[in-house]
């Protein structure tokens, strides 16, 4: 069952449910001008939530690939959008315009999406500058068509987001023959200040001995992510150290009993690995609102799971989103290097994103990457910049008002 119910505070967002960017995609784009559109029937609204349903396709004009409705595979409503690249596409790209510049400044896109390949598509908002921002997500090949939460992967310019011009969708497709499903796109709200929360999966001992006085300097709180099967066994955390952990305000959460992907058991063994570690939680006084997907790893009946134990779900992908249209797909950064930590952070601070870095463990360069991350942290916190929290301030604060994984 659920661990508590969403208390919402994100404003009116109602909600039906790493691949590189290539050179093409962060071109100049002065070919635009060509496929302008008058938008004459454009009734978007401006305030947050319903976006574009995708049962007109006229709104949209197709710059590379081919788009058509798909009445077989719905997010919502009747149909969605089916963009098809042929072997001599490179990539998949729809275009709309806006009659009148759109005032985005407090929202972020979040749309469902389906793919036959794993794929990043990319949405684009581009001001009357030609200025973007580009945001991406991470999508399983044959997954389920669920809401994705998109985060930020890069700025071309200096985007105005009081003034958007268009947007677009697109997907890198090389030389695959390729289809990528659209729907339901959702603009969600972000926090007043830029979040930050620090995760480690799979529990190892050094979260204790190297990265907990790291955080304790700064008095920053963590989350640790637990397979209940290995809790006290070598060079895992012990059941001591977690106590210890939980007491100076970390949260010890839920990586399953052990740490085999979902994908390899059938909905009843995967049921049965995340119980008993909820159960194991429970008992021994610690928080299981919040789970880390093994390696990464989910199908639609784990995803279901997830959304029934836990509140929160997190898995690798694409870091600094909005408010969550999908809480049990929640992306975060894995094991980010200190250049891209120092990105991340500028564009939380900047955007008002919120942005989860996760180490699972602290070897090698990761260590020096950390502890550069944290003293970022530290340094735009104390601006007023961004804040540190853990899962249940993302919980009560920045979950759209409603959601269907």
């Amino acid at each position: 069952m659920k661990r508590r119910m969403y208390l919402t505070t994100a404003a009116a967002a109602m909600v039906a449910g790493c691949s590189a960017l290539s050179d093409s995609e962060t071109a100049d784009e002065d070919s635009d001008a060509d496929d302008d559109r008058d938008g004459s029937s454009d009734s978007i609204d401006e305030e947050l939530g319903a976006f574009d349903d995708f049962e007109d396709l006229s709104l949209w004009t197709v710059m590379e690939g081919t788009l058509t409705a798909d009445q077989e595979r719905v997010y919502t409503g009747t149909q969605s959008a089916r963009m098809d690249a042929a072997a001599s596409d490179e990539r998949l790209m729809i275009k709309r315009e806006f009659d009148t510049p759109r005032d985005l400044s407090s929202a972020f896109p979040a749309l469902a999406f389906a793919s036959d390949h794993d794929v990043t598509p990319v949405v684009q908002l581009t001001d009357t500058d030609g200025d973007r921002l580009l945001l991406e997500c991470a999508v399983n090949a044959a997954g389920p068509f669920v809401h994705r939460d998109l985060g930020i992967a890069n700025v071309v310019g200096e985007p105005d987001l009081r003034d958007i011009e268009h947007t677009k969708i697109s997907v890198w497709a090389g030389d695959r023959e390729l289809s990528l499903w659209c729907d339901d796109y959702r603009l969600v709200g972000r926090p007043d200040t830029g979040r930050v929360l620090f995760q480690f999966p799979d529990g190892y001992e050094s979260v204790a001995t190297e990265a907990a006085p790291i955080l304790d300097a700064h008095d920053y709180p963590a989350t640790v992510f637990v397979n209940t099967d290995y809790v006290d066994g070598e060079d895992r955390l012990s059941r001591s150290d977690l106590e210890s952990l939980q007491d100076d305000g970390w949260t010890i959460a839920s990586q399953g009993a052990d740490n085999a992907p979902l994908t390899q058991r059938d909905a009843a063994g995967q049921e049965a690995q995340l119980s008993s570690a909820v159960t194991w939680l429970d008992d021994h006084g610690f928080d299981s609102a919040s789970f880390s997907y093994p390696l990464d790893d989910y199908d639609e009946s784990a995803l279901e799971l997830v959304d029934e134990y836990h509140d929160l779900g997190f898995v690798g992908g694409f870091a600094g989103h909005g408010h969550l249209t999908n809480p049990a797909l929640a992306p975060r950064a894995t094991s980010p290097d200190a250049d891209e930590v120092a990105t991340l952070l500028e564009w939380t601070a900047e955007y008002n994103t919120i942005t989860t870095l996760s180490y699972r463990d602290l070897e090698g360069d990761t260590y020096g990457a950390f502890e550069a991350a944290v003293s970022m942290v530290a340094d735009l916190d104390a601006e007023g910049e961004l804040e540190v929290v853990v899962p249940d301030d993302v919980v009560s604060d920045n979950i759209a008002d409603s959601h269907v994984p």
